[in-house]
């Protein structure tokens, strides 16, 4: 488990989120917490299966969730020893914020707690991928490797990172060696 606390004195409303990231089973308080909330009829977060994760990074505000992000280590997809971090990233409305900055502090507390989680756990690979918008997938990259001291490769056609026959598995990657 890796926990960092957020930084109030930074200029935005995400950046007072305390950051926590676990193992599915050593967390059922904050499995709980997940399973209840309200995504809005987003498909995407419908009947998901929390412990199909390696981990989870949770953004916090008094002790409750606000956000979240995973590890998926897809064998039928992925290399043995490659992951996905901030696998179906979600913040809650109310932190939610438009402008220019990029990769702001519990974004980046969240890709080290992953990337180090997976490390520990034997992975030797981690990518972030988005399906859409290549520029600003290439300067958030850009950005959370100047922002975390690590290499990045980022492709530049989309890659196939689940079923090849769904036009939405295919998608920018950036990824780099743990």
């Amino acid at each position: 488990m890796m926990f960092s606390s957020g930084n109030s004195k930074y200029g935005n409303k995400n950046a007072s989120c305390d950051v926590l990231t676990f193992e599915p089973s050593a967390r059922p308080d904050m499995i709980e917490q997940l399973k209840g909330l309200n995504f809005r009829a987003d498909t995407n977060y419908a009947d998901i299966d929390w412990h199909e994760f390696v981990c989870i990074s949770v953004l916090l505000k008094q002790d409750t969730v606000m956000g979240f992000s995973s590890v998926w280590h897809r064998p039928k997809y992925y290399q043995h020893d490659e992951v996905r971090i901030l696998n179906r990233w979600w913040e809650h409305e109310s932190l939610r914020e438009h402008g220019m900055e990029i990769a702001r502090p519990h974004v980046i507390a969240s890709v080290d707690h992953q990337m180090k989680m997976s490390k520990q756990l034997g992975y030797n690979k981690a990518f972030i991928s988005r399906e859409r918008n290549p520029r600003f997938f290439k300067k958030l990259i850009t950005t959370i490797g100047e922002k975390t001291n690590t290499k990045w490769y980022v492709y530049n056609d989309k890659q196939c990172v689940c079923m090849p026959k769904a036009s939405s598995c295919w998608q920018y990657k950036g990824e780099t060696i743990l």
